[in-house]
């Protein structure tokens, strides 16, 4: 991400009065300095939420939370620091500055220039799909053989891509657009260093065109939809959809299609509906169902759930095709959602069925019934292996327990685990003393993580005294704590480890990405330093809590090389998973496939490499 400039963080805390800034949300009333109202964050009906303009924070006493303008903006609208930086400067009308030893400076003009390309582009082929004589049996299409109204495609500007090679480039070349940003803004084939014009060839011609749009609203990619006017000669002209490929702007295992419009509903229900396509989405809101989400056209990821549990919601639904695919696809979100920590509820549909179908033929109140007979995930797995009616073997049961088993190991908590072994008891009628003792069994067969190694003495026992309080809970927490207590080993860690490999969705996460980039950056100082970058309460606690930590440790740096092995080998399992998921759904005619195949076993070869750090480093 960009690395927006601290003196332009300091000019929006000083520009924007928080009052002005929170007014939209929540009617406030002054008193005396300071300004009253209900919480935004929770339903009150005594006012407990005060602004306090000229000291820039805010306190809601009914929740406890509290904070400046910009972890106001985190809270109501579920954004990240640097999106609500950009969130606040856009809506104020504040030019956004970037720190200079950030990212080049080309790449952030281009990022904006592509943002400036896909808005046009929406609307340049939202226009075709309205106006053009192309597109007029396009329009019936949509009306007849879809079922939707062209109300629905001005709302949701649905587009048009002509059949033609240039029209598109042409209209972008009127433009003035730099070649460079056509080459790197996926809508053309071609390649990113091309420099002719010429050489560009529109990517999606003849077919249906669905904007994505990011977390605020903005196009960053389409979806376009297999037509009879889809040429013959387009490399995926047998593909019935086909997505942009990933750009600056666009991560498609890391943004769900609709998320900007649903989650400014979830207040209203609580829960994310998830279907399976775009057009399924769309059919849900113009049902009235406005918190439904799809995935990019493939399965979905842990990140995209990750991005889901930002929102607090009590329950994703699933609401997948009736097919053997579909329930393929909710059986692989199970173990996801119970690593992330969301619940799942699966609405089932009969077979060969599919959203659209239902929402067509039966309106929204079709999802109430659904909801009646809806699974949990014990329930799906535990029907799918053990169907209804069948009069399984104690084999078969075991088989199904372990399976069970397997997906309840993945619960942080304590307590939940107890319930779901509970769940698991019951479904399959079996003792619930026996399904814990099984548990406890089959857990301790499992493989173990291996522990840190260390040189053993001449006795044969560990130098290393990582003894009976171990460090945290994860690696980058562990890490955190290291560098804070061994200063020397800072700057060949930051020069060690790659800012991609952190996953800042957790506190310990973006502490430690924000640490490492101070330290190349050549500004850290020891973890004083880092207090200009605490944005809110909880993370100045967190820091806090993590310095008065009193651990015995005599070699750091063997500690410090397995945490820097966990957070390598985690990423690189995530990015196994992201090209497993990938080869799934390749095309195989075009070589994607292939090229997929290779970028799997390069990283199969990277689990491999081992990092040594010596004592000898340690200030150098």
């Amino acid at each position: 991400m960009p690395v927006i400039a601290q003196k332009c963080i300091e000019a929006i805390r000083l520009q924007v009065d928080l009052a002005d800034a929170v007014g939209p949300y929540v009617p406030l009333k002054r008193v005396g300095k300071s300004w009253k109202g209900l919480s935004p964050f929770t339903n009150e009906k005594t006012p407990s939420f005060y602004v306090h303009p000229d000291k820039g924070f805010y306190k809601c006493f009914s929740t406890g939370k509290g904070g400046d303008i910009f972890t106001f903006f985190m809270e109501v609208e579920n954004l990240s620091f640097p999106e609500a930086i950009e969130f606040i400067a856009r809506r104020f009308n504040i030019p956004i500055e970037y720190d200079g030893k950030g990212p080049d400076k080309a790449a952030l003009s281009i990022r904006k220039q592509l943002f400036d390309v896909h808005a046009f582009c929406v609307e340049w082929f939202h226009k075709q799909f309205m106006e053009s004589t192309e597109a007029e049996p396009i329009r019936d299409y949509w009306q007849t053989k879809r079922g939707f109204s062209l109300d629905a495609a001005e709302r949701w500007k649905i587009g048009y891509a002509p059949a033609g090679r240039e029209p598109l480039l042409k209209a972008l070349l009127a433009r003035n657009t730099p070649i460079e940003v056509l080459a790197k803004s996926g809508l053309f084939f071609g390649g990113e260093d091309v420099r002719d014009p010429s050489r560009l060839l529109a990517r999606f011609r003849g077919r249906l065109m669905i904007p994505i749009r990011d977390v605020q609203g903005r196009p960053v990619a389409f979806t376009a939809r297999q037509l009879d006017v889809t040429p013959q000669d387009d490399p995926a002209r047998e593909a019935k959809y086909v997505n942009s490929p990933e750009t600056y702007l666009f991560n498609k295992g890391k943004l769900l299609f609709g998320l900007d419009h649903a989650r400014t509903h979830i207040p209203e229900r609580g829960t994310f509906l998830l279907v399976e396509g775009q057009l399924d989405a769309i059919r849900c809101w113009e049902n009235g169902v406005h918190t439904a989400i799809a995935p990019q056209g493939t399965a979905l990821t842990e990140d995209q759930l990750e991005l889901l549990r930002r929102y607090d919601p009590s329950t994703i639904e699933v609401l997948l095709d009736g097919d053997k695919a579909g329930r393929a696809a909710a059986l692989r979100s199970i173990p996801l959602a119970f690593k992330v920590g969301l619940e799942l509820a699966f609405l089932p549909l009969p077979e060969k069925t599919d959203p659209d179908d239902l929402f067509r033929e039966h309106g929204a109140s079709a999802l109430e019934n659904l909801r009646k007979s809806a699974q949990s995930p014990l329930q799906l797995i535990v029907s799918t292996q053990l169907p209804p009616g069948s009069r399984p073997t104690a084999r078969e049961k075991t088989q199904c327990m372990h399976t069970l088993f397997e997906h309840i190991q993945l619960i942080q908590s304590e307590v939940e685990k107890d319930d779901l072994l509970n769940t698991a008891a019951s479904l399959l009628k079996a003792d619930p003393l026996a399904v814990h003792r099984d548990f406890r069994e089959w857990k301790g067969k499992q493989v173990k993580p291996q522990s840190v190694k260390t040189k053993p003495e001449a006795n044969g026992t560990p130098h290393s005294s990582r003894t009976s309080a171990q460090l945290l809970t994860c690696a980058e927490g562990e890490l955190l704590w290291l560098l804070f207590n061994f200063s020397e080993y800072t700057q060949t860690v930051a020069e060690i480890i790659d800012h991609e490999w952190i996953e800042t969705e957790q506190m310990e996460g973006r502490m430690l990405s924000r640490l490492l980039a101070e330290v190349r950056e050549g500004l850290y100082e020891g973890p004083g330093s880092l207090n200009e970058l605490l944005e809110t309460s909880e993370e100045r606690t967190f820091i806090a809590d993590l310095q008065t930590k009193e651990l015995q440790l005599d070699e750091p740096h063997l500690v410090i090389t397995e945490c820097i092995t966990r957070i390598h080998r985690k990423f690189l399992k995530k990015a196994l998973g992201q090209v497993n998921q990938q080869i799934l759904n390749a095309d195989s005619t075009n070589g994607e496939d292939l090229l997929l195949m290779r970028e799997r076993k390069e990283l199969y070869k990277q689990l491999n490499h081992s990092f040594e750090l010596k004592p000898a480093e340690a200030g150098e």
